[in-house]
C-alpha cells in the first residue's frame, strides 16, 4: 500500500507540474494570435518581417509575414535571410573579444599600434573607446555627407579610412562622451584584417558564424554580388505604396550582416551556453563604457546592457536603406526577442516591444512600466484666445522642411511646405496642437533670449524637432554679411553661402543648392542636414572668419572663409 501510495503521489505530483508549466507557458496558438496581431500592419500584398523568440537556447517561436520581394511576389519566409543593420555592431565587438583571448590584441591597446594613419590627437584612442562609442571620433555617414557625398550613394571602408586620416579634431576628448559612432567599428574591420591577414569577411564566417553553426550568416560588402533567398529593401512612400532602395550600403563592421531568425537565435543561445568565448568572452562583450567623469554608460561593446520593466536586458537595434532590425535578450529569464523586416516603416523596435510585454507578462508576470512616455498623441480639445496662437504662428524649420503654423478666417492650420497638404488644427492648451483623426501632435516650447522657439512634432512615434525663424533676421542687409567661400581643409571641400532671389543659399559641387537661416546673430541652421548647426566665427572688428558646421555625429567641424 505504501508503494501504491506513493506512486499515486508521484503521478499526482507530475501532473501538478504539467499542469502549472502549461499554464505558464503561452499556449502556442495564443502567442500566434498576439504575433498576428503585432504584424497586423505587415500585409501580405506588401513587404514584412520575420519575429522569434528564443527560450532556454531554443527558438521556441517563429513567423514570417509579407513578401520579400514584391517583383516577384516572393514571401519572406522564415528561412528568409535579412540584413539586420547595426545589431551587427556585437559581432564584430566579438571579433576583438576573440582575438584577445588568442593573445593578439588587448581590447585596452593604442588602435594607432594597429592604424597608424589615424592622426594623432594627444589622446589615446583605445579599440575599447571604439567599441563603446566614446572615441571623439567623427560619423563616417554625416561627415562624408559634409564632404559631399549625396544621400544613398556608396560607401566604402577605404572611404573612411580615408576621411579618418584626415581628421583635425575630435568631437570631444576621449572618453569624455557617449555619441554613436559608426566609423569606430569600421576601422576595427582594419585591424581583424591587419592582425590575422585575412579579409574580415572570412574571418569573421571560419571564427564565428561557422563556429557556432550559423551557416546562413556572413557579412556582406559588395552589393552588385547576388545573393540568394535574400529579403529585398524596400521604403514607404507618402502614398502607401513602395520603392526599392539601391543597394548603397557597401561598408560593413558597423552592419552589413545578413542573417536568418534560426542562426540569430543560435548566437542569442551563445549569451547562455557559451559554446563560442566561453563565460570570459561574454562577461567581456558586456563590459560596460566608462567615461573619464567616472559615469556609466549602459552601453558595453558593441551592445546595449539596461533594464525594461525591471529586468536586465542586452538590446541592438538596426536600420539600413530598408531594413529595419531589433535584438534582446533578458539573462535572468533566458529569453530573446528577434525581430527583421524589409521595409522603412515596420516599426521592428516598436513590434519588438509589444512582443516583450505580451511575452514577459503572460510568461513570467512581469507588470508594465509605469513611467509615462515624454511626449503623447493629444485628442482632447479646448478653446483658446486667437491671441495666444497667434503667438506660436509663423514658420518653422523641422529637420530640413519648413512647417508653417498659421491661422485664416479664425481657422488654425499647420503646413510642412513641400511634404504635406494644409493641415487642420485643433488647440490642446495654448502651445499644444494636434490634427483631428491622424497621429500628429505639436508641441511648442517658448524659449528665452535670443533663443528660437523651439517645435516638437509627434508624427505615428516619431519626434521630429526644429526651431522657429525670425523673418527679421532674414534680410539683404543681414544676410549679406554671410555670403563667400567656406573652405574645410579636413574634408577638402568647400560651400559658396550667396544670396539668390532674397534668401542665402549655400552652393557645392555636388549637393542641391539649401536655404541657410539666420537664428541669432551667431547661430545659423540649414535645411540640408548636412549643415544642420552653424556657429559664425568672429573676427575681432566683427567681420565673419569662419563657421564650425556640425551635423548630430559630427561638431564643429572648421570652415574658413576665404572670400
Amino acid at each position: 500500500m505504501k508503494t501504491a501510495s506513493s506512486a499515486l503521489s508521484f503521478i499526482i505530483l507530475v501532473s501538478l507540474f504539467i499542469i502549472t508549466s502549461l499554464t505558464a507557458q503561452p499556449s502556442l496558438e495564443k502567442l500566434e494570435a498576439k504575433a498576428d496581431e503585432i504584424c497586423a500592419s505587415w500585409q501580405s500584398d506588401g513587404p514584412g518581417g520575420v519575429i522569434g523568440i528564443v527560450e532556454n537556447g531554443e527558438l521556441v517561436f517563429s513567423k514570417a509575414y509579407g513578401l520579400a520581394s514584391l517583383e516577384y511576389e516572393i514571401p519572406n519566409i522564415t528561412s528568409t535571410v535579412f540584413n539586420i543593420a547595426s545589431v551587427s555592431k556585437q559581432f564584430t565587438a566579438y571579433s576583438m573579444v576573440l582575438l584577445e583571448q588568442q593573445g593578439k590584441l588587448s581590447i585596452d591597446d593604442d588602435i594607432r599600434k594597429y592604424l597608424p594613419e589615424i592622426p594623432d590627437f594627444g589622446e589615446t584612442i583605445t579599440i575599447r573607446h571604439l567599441l563603446n562609442h566614446i572615441s571623439g571620433l567623427r560619423n563616417f555617414q554625416n561627415l562624408l555627407g559634409m564632404a559631399g557625398w549625396r544621400e544613398g550613394e556608396s560607401m566604402t571602408n577605404d572611404d573612411l579610412l580615408k576621411y579618418m586620416s584626415l581628421q583635425k579634431e575630435l568631437n570631444f576628448p576621449v572618453g569624455s562622451e557617449y555619441l554613436y559612432c559608426n566609423s569606430g567599428f569600421v576601422l576595427v574591420t582594419f585591424i581583424v584584417e591587419r592582425i590575422t591577414g585575412m579579409s574580415f569577411q572570412e574571418w569573421t564566417k571560419a571564427n564565428i558564424f561557422n563556429p557556432l553553426g550559423m551557416t546562413n550568416t556572413e557579412y556582406r560588402e559588395d552589393m552588385e554580388a547576388i545573393h540568394q533567398n535574400t529579403a529585398t529593401s524596400y521604403a514607404k512612400n507618402e502614398d502607401g505604396t513602395f520603392r526599392q532602395l539601391l543597394k548603397y550600403w557597401t561598408y560593413m563592421g558597423n552592419g552589413n550582416v545578413y542573417t536568418t531568425v534560426d542562426d540569430l537565435a543560435i548566437w542569442v543561445a551563445n549569451f547562455e551556453n557559451h559554446t563560442l568565448g566561453g563565460p570570459e568572452g561574454i562577461n567581456r562583450l558586456l563590459e560596460r563604457g566608462i567615461l573619464t567623469n567616472g559615469d556609466t554608460l549602459t552601453y558595453a561593446l558593441g551592445i546595449g546592457i539596461n533594464k525594461y520593466r525591471g529586468l536586465n536586458r542586452y538590446s541592438h537595434g538596426g536600420s539600413v536603406g530598408g531594413y529595419r532590425s531589433n535584438f534582446a535578450y533578458y539573462p535572468g529569464s533566458k529569453t530573446g526577442f528577434i525581430v527583421m523586416a524589409n521595409f522603412s516603416a515596420a516599426d521592428a523596435g516598436g513590434k519588438a516591444i509589444q512582443l516583450q510585454d505580451y511575452y514577459l507578462e503572460e510568461k513570467f508576470n512581469v507588470p508594465k512600466s509605469s513611467t509615462p512616455p515624454r511626449y503623447v498623441h493629444l485628442t482632447s480639445p479646448i478653446d483658446i484666445d486667437p491671441v495666444a496662437f497667434e503667438m506660436v504662428t509663423g514658420e518653422y524649420l523641422v529637420e530640413g522642411v519648413t512647417v508653417k503654423i498659421f491661422s485664416e478666417e479664425g481657422n488654425m492650420f499647420a503646413h510642412a511646405i513641400g511634404i504635406t497638404p494644409v493641415l487642420p488644427l485643433q488647440a490642446a492648451s495654448d502651445t499644444s496642437f494636434f490634427v483631428p483623426d491622424a497621429a500628429l501632435t505639436f508641441y511648442i516650447r517658448k524659449e528665452a533670449g535670443e533663443n528660437p522657439d523651439r517645435l516638437i512634432i509627434l508624427r505615428d512615434s516619431d519626434v521630429l524637432g526644429g526651431y522657429k525663424i525670425d523673418p527679421s533676421l532674414i534680410t539683404p542687409e543681414n544676410l549679406k554679411q554671410f555670403e563667400g567661400i567656406y573652405y574645410s581643409p579636413e574634408l577638402n571641400t568647400e560651400y559658396n553661402f550667396k544670396i539668390k532671389d532674397d534668401k542665402l543659399m549655400s552652393f557645392h559641387q555636388r549637393h542641391t543648392p539649401a536655404q541657410i537661416y539666420p537664428m541669432n546673430k551667431d547661430k545659423l541652421r540649414g535645411e540640408a542636414f548636412y549643415l544642420s548647426e552653424i556657429d559664425v566665427v568672429r573676427w575681432t572688428d566683427g567681420s565673419v572668419k569662419g563657421i564650425q558646421v556640425s551635423n548630430g555625429r559630427v561638431r564643429n567641424l572648421w570652415f574658413e572663409k576665404r572670400q
